[in-house]
């Protein structure tokens, strides 16, 4: 004679039979095995290659179709490579662009500053340090384009890297022609 056993739970009317138990580690290994591949992991994504065109003394970018005027707004797209050296770069542009921003503000701090106290500041003393930050951010910025150009460079090497190509070869050397295609994908 086989008695049915109750697992005593806190709440009212709970009474889990032996078949139960069955269904409960169904359910667990569902949980286990397939929720990490129904859930979000690392996915590969498409790949939009980012085109520069100069106009005068403006750049602009295209992204997406998008035309992009602040370099800084390809900071999603170049951190999504995943890449080392593209997010040293990138970082390094935009820690330079601080660097510039705090210059320029220093220096309409001390313009501000001489305006409001007439003799507090030297002429010499407030032109050397106007001409010493223009020299600063002309450095500055000429460094953080170089080190934006090397990531977005880097950038646009690896996703052509990264796109399938496909290669047909004709060859008609000697007395039989070769036809032949290759397949190049990135796994």
């Amino acid at each position: 004679m086989k008695k049915n056993r109750l697992i005593l739970n806190l709440s009212p009317n709970f009474a889990c039979q032996k078949h139960d138990h069955v269904k409960i580690r169904q359910l667990l290994f569902f949980v286990c095995f397939a929720l990490p591949v129904l859930g979000q992991g690392i996915s590969k994504k498409e790949w939009f290659p980012i085109e520069r065109s100069v106009k005068g003394f403006r750049t602009q970018f295209v992204y997406k179709r998008q035309l992009l005027e602040n370099p800084l707004a390809l900071q999603i797209p170049l951190m999504e490579m995943l890449d080392p050296e593209i997010s040293r770069e990138f970082l390094t542009y935009k820690r330079q662009q601080n660097h510039i921003k705090w210059i320029s503000s220093g220096t309409l701090a001390l313009s501000l500053y001489s305006l409001l106290q007439k003799d507090a500041v030297s002429d010499g003393f407030y032109w050397s340090f106007v001409g010493t930050s223009a020299l600063a951010n002309v450095y500055f910025g000429s460094m953080s384009l170089r080190h934006f150009n090397r990531a977005l460079n880097r950038y646009n090497e690896l996703g052509k890297e990264q796109k399938t190509n496909i290669s047909l070869q004709i060859s008609t050397s000697g007395n039989q022609p070769a036809v032949g295609i290759a397949m190049k994908y990135p796994f």
